[in-house]
């Protein structure tokens, strides 16, 4: 069996987009089923996908990824992984940080030591630059609230004695054409109302 190359996609947030990285594994040949892409925080490996493609590599393929951030930002664990791939023979390829690709030199021990140094600096600027976001983030909610801004989910407009008439339509004590009555709203403004109430909880 042929060697395989896949690529590894990670943004932070399902708000964030991979249309880039996406881009770039295509220009780099890799196929979208070879492709494997999580929503989720690089502070730790447990992301589903990222685990897929451990069980789907075998020795001789290659993992391609944009940077090494996108690997993981938690110094420790980041090295741990990597040498995951090395001691199962699987290479890697950063494509931001060519110089710690596991195909380079391998059998040179002094280059080996260089690569290592690099990848500490690396991995470790990629968990400061992580520390750094959420400390801007915390700065900027606690700025926002000291300007009155809410942050959660909104509060639903709804009338007085909505909760007690919600908790017994859902007991069946009453049914949604008598809740709607009690309520004074329209069929599709009732359930418009009961999905943002539902979403708010």
């Amino acid at each position: 069996m042929s060697n395989k190359t896949f690529a590894y996609i990670r943004v932070s947030s399902k708000e964030q987009n991979v249309a880039r990285q996406i881009e770039t594994m295509k220009k780099e040949g890799i196929n979208d089923r070879d492709t494997f892409i999580d929503k989720a925080s690089g502070k730790d490996f447990d992301r589903p996908n990222y685990q897929l493609l451990k069980q789907m590599v075998r020795e001789g393929d290659t993992v391609v990824f944009d940077s090494i951030t996108r690997m993981g930002r938690n110094m420790n664990d980041t090295m741990k992984e990597y040498e995951w791939f090395v001691e199962n023979e699987v290479q890697l390829r950063f494509i931001k940080e060519p110089m710690i690709n596991t195909n380079n030199g391998q059998d040179d021990i002094m280059k080996q030591a260089i690569q290592k140094i690099i990848l500490t600096l690396l991995t470790a600027f990629a968990e400061k630059e992580r520390e750094e976001i959420k400390t801007r983030q915390a700065e900027g909610i606690a700025v926002a609230k000291q300007r009155g801004i809410k942050f959660g989910r909104p509060t639903i407009d709804v009338p007085e004695n909505w909760n007690n008439l919600y908790n017994q339509w859902k007991a069946k004590e009453i049914t949604a054409v008598q809740f709607m009555t009690e309520v004074s709203m329209t069929k599709a403004t009732f359930y418009r109302k009961v999905k943002e109430y539902e979403v708010s909880k």
